[in-house]
């Protein structure tokens, strides 16, 4: 049997974000992916060290895949992050804010 054939194209609501982060969570059947962006709202007391920043997390979607997709989904990512490793140098470990909330559900 010959390998079926892949025809690619974008679904007309498709659309492209940014995303700073992202949540994971899981169930027996399926893994969930939130993605976040983070952005500072500054104001006067901030900008003059009277007061710490506040942080502001807004979740923009969430992916919901099967586990077996997930872990494919999860190879696909470290082989491209290798790739990019031997082309332009390596990427630093990120560091954990204290302030993310911990994985999982909403």
């Amino acid at each position: 049997m010959s390998e079926p054939k892949i025809v690619v194209s974008k679904a007309s609501d498709y659309k492209q974000v940014y995303a700073s982060g992202a949540s994971i969570g899981h169930t027996p059947f399926d893994f969930h992916i939130q993605f976040f962006r983070d952005s500072f709202e500054p104001d006067e007391e901030v900008l003059t060290g009277r007061k710490a920043p506040t942080l502001v997390r807004e979740f923009i979607i969430e992916i919901v895949m099967s586990p077996n997709q997930a872990k494919a989904l999860a190879l696909l990512l470290m082989k491209h992050v290798e790739d990019y490793e031997k082309k332009f140098g390596k990427i630093p470990t990120p560091q954990t804010p204290p302030s993310q909330p911990p994985s999982g559900y909403m």
